[in-house]
């Protein structure tokens, strides 16, 4: 069967897209989960992918068997991973920021039983 040469730089943009897409909908912990979990059984899953949609590639076109090839890869998969947990970790501390901020425009608030009292 006909493989595509993939270079890397077709890998690292295929690998951002799919960052961006996982990201956009909020999936970073299922996605994570997901990938940590099959990442080892990359290669027998872009066979598969192959078997099952190689009729379809000349149909749809070969973008589908260029993310077949890029992500049959342990290390695309792990680099994914990389940049997902790097965004999860760039999210966290902007929403930190975010929170100080509020809590800095709020004042402090009154601790205990003097929060209820209205002067």
């Amino acid at each position: 069967m006909f493989l595509p040469e993939v270079t890397k730089e077709e890998e690292e943009k295929m690998i951002n897209k799919a960052a961006e897409l996982i990201s956009k909908y909020d999936m970073g912990l299922p996605a994570t989960l997901i990938l940590d979990s099959v990442k080892h059984f990359s290669s027998l899953g872009g066979s598969l992918g192959r078997f099952f949609l190689g009729p379809f590639v000349p149909f749809i076109g070969h973008r589908e068997d260029t993310f077949i090839c890029t992500f049959e890869k342990k290390e695309n998969i792990e680099s994914l991973l990389e940049i997902l947990e790097a965004k999860k970790i760039k999210e966290e501390r902007e929403k930190k920021i975010e929170e100080e901020k509020k809590k800095k425009e709020k004042g402090t608030p009154e601790k205990g039983w003097r929060r209820f009292l209205p002067f």
